[in-house]
């Protein structure tokens, strides 16, 4: 009788237990109190208040308030143990949920939503057209996809050639007339798409400095021009105070495309062409646009040992992830003075490297070529010094008319280069405009 009674007290025991921990969560209730108020706000249009339990909405400036939520007399929290989130559901049929977080000292605050906050109209448009999965993805998410500087809109931008204008600048000359001495910059905008550009949606920014110094001086503004597809035009700009600097040949000048149009998602919307995959062909190749703008091609440099490895992480030996034979060629982009991380030939991330086991003598800045015709009467083609201070008609070399690579760099010049035998990309010069085939199909 006292086995059964003491069976008996730790069943009756066990299942007061289960509910006790079931029920003592007690930041569910706190957190539908704060989901009750919350959709009184946001009903209200209570923008302050909402701002209060959701701080960080503030930071994101594409998305707003919209309409009304349900009246909230059916919230339902749970707890998210893989997060350790809460997530209140206001409107299961349209998924309309708020996420909040607990700190370590109990202090409870909104961190996400899903439909909830909506984007604006010219952001909404381009998610839509892109393939965005708006009702799977979480609020913060999707405007952080849609920020104009996301990665994101950065591999629309770099896979989308309906968007391109080449400023291509470098060239300048000086001398004197009946109204004294006198600059002249003379450079090129190319419309590298499809279809013609309005010169009402862009204008460009000439911006002179002097090389020995890194001075800079007032920048010039010009107003677009209509464009017609693969359509070269060509720009001057004078001005008489820069004679000193260019009769030095101490003077370099970027020309920099900007947009009339209400930002760059609209510039897309206006002149992109989309197919609806572009969101799952960017999830694909996360790091696209992060190599085509900022990364440089090297080899493995490990003639000692024979080898060098790819790590897990950056700042940690312990995980080799892969091992790489002295020069191979990789893609890479510099994380910091001590490491890169470096990616295959369809930009995925293989690891990080440390800088002493990478060469990058005969790198290049971009790996954004473009192979494109060199022409000339009389088919040979010089190739310029583009060293800081070199003369700017010093040449380095002739080469034959034909395919070349090239790459169109922020200050204008067009720089000209060979593949190595190791499959490195060597820096030969500068190549001039009018020896470039725009209008080759």
């Amino acid at each position: 009788m006292k086995r059964l009674f003491k069976t008996c007290t730790f069943i009756l025991f066990s299942v007061c237990t289960i509910f006790v921990m079931g029920s003592c969560d007690s930041n569910k209730g706190k957190v539908k109190e704060l989901t009750e108020q919350f959709v009184v706000f946001y009903n209200d249009g209570d923008k302050a208040s909402v701002y209060d339990i959701f701080p960080s909405i503030k930071t994101y400036e594409n998305l707003h308030m919209e309409g009304s939520l349900d009246s909230g007399d059916d919230i339902v929290v749970e707890k998210d143990d893989s997060t350790g989130n809460y997530i209140a559901t206001i409107n299961e049929q349209k998924q309309q949920r708020l996420v909040f977080a607990v700190d370590s000292v109990g202090s409870i605050q909104m961190v996400d939503a899903f439909g909830v906050f909506h984007l604006d109209s010219i952001s909404n448009e381009l998610a839509l057209k892109t393939g965005v999965p708006m009702k799977k993805l979480s609020d913060v998410t999707i405007a952080q996809l849609m920020n104009p500087e996301s990665d994101f809109i950065n591999d629309i931008k770099c896979m989308n050639n309906n968007t391109n204008l080449w400023a291509n600048s470098g060239a300048y000359s000086w001398g004197r007339n009946s109204s004294g001495y006198y600059t002249s910059m003379n450079f090129t905008v190319t419309n590298m798409s499809s279809q013609t550009i309005s010169g009402k949606d862009y204008f460009l920014v000439v911006s002179p400095k002097q090389v020995s110094t890194g001075a800079i001086y007032n920048s010039k503004t010009i107003d677009g021009v209509d464009l017609a597809p693969n359509e070269v035009r060509e720009f001057n700009v004078v001005e008489p105070s820069l004679y000193r600097i260019a009769s030095d040949r101490d003077l370099a000048y970027s020309v920099e495309v900007k947009y009339r149009t209400e930002s760059i998602l609209s510039f897309l919307l206006n002149y992109g062409k989309f197919n609806g995959n572009e969101y799952n062909d960017y999830m694909l190749h996360p790091y696209r646009s992060k190599v085509k703008n900022s990364g440089v091609f090297g080899v493995v440099n490990a003639e000692k040992k024979g080898v060098a490895y790819a790590y897990k992480d950056k700042s940690d030996t312990s995980t080799v992830v892969d091992t790489l034979y002295h020069g191979k060629p990789i893609s890479l982009v510099w994380e910091s003075e001590k490491w890169a991380s470096i990616y295959d030939n369809d930009y995925q991330l293989i690891g990080y490297m440390q800088s002493k086991d990478i060469d990058v003598s005969n790198s290049i800045p971009s790996l954004d070529l473009a192979e494109m015709n060199l022409i000339s009467p009389n088919g040979k083609v010089n190739v310029y010094d583009d060293s800081d201070n070199a003369p700017a008609d010093k040449v380095v070399k002739t080469v034959s008319v034909g395919k070349a690579l090239l790459e169109f760099q922020e200050w204008g010049n067009v720089i000209l280069y060979e593949r190595q035998p190791n499959g490195s990309m060597k820096k030969i010069g500068r190549v001039n405009q009018e020896n470039i085939d725009y209008d080759e199909e």
